[in-house]
């Protein structure tokens, strides 16, 4: 297989774990019945995305002065009922998201969640965040990939390039599990980047977040499969921690890169076993002998030689870097 059809298996947007639907449509009238639920404050909607978990808006938001994105979902709760839940599922199937977890974080590279409003039926609930004029880290990887193919270069991103969005990723990471939060669905597409020219990351995606227990484990594998650690595919009998955060990032800078997949054949559940990753590729000088290093460390397959993100952060490739965006204060 070409590296260019490598890389549009690795575009294909992926599905999460626990949920495979097709797109659903959206009629005018329905679109209309739903914008009757949007809260008065905003206005000028213009339809982003219509999926199995809801709908988004963009919108001009008038008390805040700012273009805002609107999700709206309808919140159930097991029995059937839509009051005073903060969980939505697909189409009222799969495991619950709950948005709650993403509005407890406040950090500079964390999609921020500015107010909740829920609609006059109590069956809808309108998820207002901050509106990201910029792509996602996968459109990101496209544009680079097509500019570098036309050009005739060697693919991959730069190092300096992919250190400082590591950089970034990592910070934000670090204070997620410190709050004992674990994302469980770190990929290319859940990482937005504002409209710079160099890179300022927003992580989002944290519908399938989770609390770990203190020193407990979870054991539900969620996620996509190509970003999930080998303990939580194999469901094993301790379960997985923050930890499983740590491979999903190695496997970030592994596509970076590569601008393409990491492993050498696509994972597939049930997995038996582990495709290797691209390490030829990978240490055929498109990073530094501390990169390489810092990468082994994330990709361990075995949770307790691996780095957490804090020890990540304090591995040389990180520690000295100098960030792009040095007034950033991190909390």
């Amino acid at each position: 297989m070409t590296v260019t059809q490598n890389l549009l298996k690795l575009l294909k947007p992926r599905s999460d774990v626990e949920v495979d639907t097709p797109r659903v449509e959206v009629d005018a009238k329905e679109l209309r019945r739903a914008l009757l639920e949007i809260i008065p404050e905003c206005h000028k909607f213009h339809l982003l995305d219509v999926n199995p978990y809801g709908k988004v808006y963009k919108a001009y938001h008038r008390s805040l002065n700012r273009i805002v994105a609107v999700k709206l979902v309808r919140c159930i709760n097991a029995d059937g009922t839509t009051t005073a839940t903060n969980t939505y599922t697909c189409d009222g199937r799969g495991p619950p998201k709950d948005f709650t977890i993403l509005q407890s974080i406040s950090h500079p590279h964390v999609l921020e969640i500015l107010s909740v409003y829920r609609g006059g039926t109590g069956e809808t609930t309108n998820i207002i965040s901050e509106f990201m004029t910029g792509d996602t880290l996968l459109e990101y990887s496209q544009v680079v990939f097509r500019k570098q193919r036309a050009e005739g270069c060697r693919l991959g991103l730069a190092e300096i390039v992919g250190r400082d969005i590591m950089y970034q990723l990592c910070q934000a990471m670090a204070y997620v599990h410190r709050l004992g939060i674990v994302h469980r669905n770190l990929k290319l597409e859940n990482i937005f980047l504002t409209g710079d020219t160099i890179p300022f990351i927003k992580v989002a995606g944290f519908g399938l977040a989770a609390h770990v227990p203190d020193g407990g484990f979870l054991t539900e594998p969620r996620g996509s499969i190509d970003y999930m650690s080998p303990e939580m595919v194999r469901e094993s009998s301790y379960g997985y921690d923050f930890l499983a955060d740590s491979w999903s990032v190695g496997v970030l800078l592994a596509e970076l890169l590569l601008l393409d997949n990491a492993y050498t054949t696509r994972r597939t559940l049930p997995e038996f076993t582990l495709p290797p990753f691209r390490w030829a590729e990978l240490r055929d000088g498109r990073i530094s002998a501390e990169g390489i290093e810092l990468l082994e460390m994330l990709l361990a397959p075995d949770p307790a030689l691996r780095y957490s993100i804090a020890a990540a952060l304090q591995h040389k490739w990180l520690m000295y870097h100098r960030p792009m965006y040095p007034n950033v204060l991190y909390p």
